[in-house]
């Protein structure tokens, strides 16, 4: 079978190399770039990450189980809320009344506010009172109302330790405040 000359042009054409625009090449995508970028973007969002991890870790202090202990001794369940009337001091099933003598069944202000503002040297004094009665107590639960300063929330935690010679409350312990 002869080829015409017309369907031999037709071939020659179609098996012809043909040179592309560079915009047309074909091939494979050129990912080298892209991933560079994922990984360094990769890389400083571990070290962000790892930085705030290290930087907002709490220690925490889980109860101590004990099965089928029988002699435990029970805890006071002290608590100081510092709101905008004033300080509360409360224990297990009470609250003290104003001046730190006696209880109350019900809520009132152990230590009243004053005109400039929180009184911590009562505050100290009463938690003073709380562990002459309770000496073995170690522990207390410091809330705060969210209107209160939070330098005001440290010095009712500075209070509650102690004085320069005994620590009262060496355990403090945050909890959030309530309205």
């Amino acid at each position: 079978m002869t080829l015409t000359p017309r369907q031999r042009r037709q071939i020659r054409r179609a098996t012809r190399p043909r040179h592309l625009d560079p915009s047309e090449q074909g091939g494979e995508l050129n990912i080298v770039p892209f991933l560079d970028i994922v990984v360094n973007v990769m890389l400083f969002l571990l070290a962000t990450t790892t930085a705030a991890i290290a930087v907002a870790q709490v220690d925490v202090e889980l109860p101590a189980t004990c099965v089928g202990c029988g002699g435990q001794t029970r805890s006071l369940n002290l608590s100081v809320t510092v709101g905008e009337e004033g300080v509360f001091v409360s224990g297990e099933g009470a609250h003290l009344a104003p001046g730190c003598a006696e209880t109350t069944p019900r809520a009132v202000v152990t230590v009243p506010r004053t005109t400039e503002g929180h009184d911590f040297e009562a505050l100290r004094a009463c938690l003073d009172q709380v562990h002459q009665r309770f000496p073995e107590e170690d522990s207390l639960i410091l809330t705060a109302d969210p209107t209160v300063p939070y330098a005001d929330v440290i010095r009712a935690m500075d209070a509650a330790r102690g004085d320069d010679h005994t620590l009262w409350f060496p355990r403090v312990r945050l909890s959030a405040g309530v309205r």
